[in-house]
């Protein structure tokens, strides 16, 4: 009896589904994506415009970029100095719990240890990322104020992480 049940359901949402599926596809959401279609064209070959730049522009470029860079490197540097501590500090917690003679107090210190070194960690990834952001959005700035937005894209200023995690 389930079974007929189930299988006299299945033909009637088949047979249903094609009255739901009846139209010439031009309604509303047919218009929106030609819309869509039409914008995303027009991007594209506004982007493809040649744009000639003036002395003074390419060179605030130029400058956006190195104080880009050089930031990034101090932020990576801290974060590289800032791991580095955290495993030395990490040996010798680890280190001193082996001189512990007791199993439970040395077991203790060395979880002790361990969670030293993952808060070190995650403190100077945040830093890290907190500081390569700040880098990436003075630079947005910096080269907003050196060149109209519609002109330049990203690409052309080598903006290949702006948005990438450590």
């Amino acid at each position: 009896m389930k079974q007929l049940v189930l299988t006299m359901t299945m033909i009637a949402l088949l047979g249903v589904g094609p009255v739901f599926a009846e139209g010439n596809g031009t309604g509303r959401f047919e218009e929106r994506k030609d819309d869509i279609k039409g914008k995303i064209e027009e991007r594209r070959e506004n982007k493809n415009t040649p744009v000639n730049l003036t002395a003074d522009q390419i060179a605030c470029i130029k400058t956006a970029i190195t104080k880009r860079e050089d930031a990034l490197i101090a932020g990576h540097d801290a974060y590289a100095l800032a791991i580095k501590n955290a495993y030395m500090a990490r040996k010798s917690a680890i280190l001193a719990a082996w001189d512990l003679p007791e199993r439970v107090a040395r077991r203790a210190a060395v979880k002790a240890a361990d969670k030293a070194f993952r808060d070190a960690v995650r403190a100077a990834r945040m830093t890290w990322n907190t500081a390569r952001r700040g880098a990436w959005k003075t630079f947005e700035t910096d080269r907003k104020a050196c060149v109209p937005a519609a002109s330049l894209s990203s690409s052309e200023t080598g903006s290949s992480e702006s948005d990438g995690s450590l």
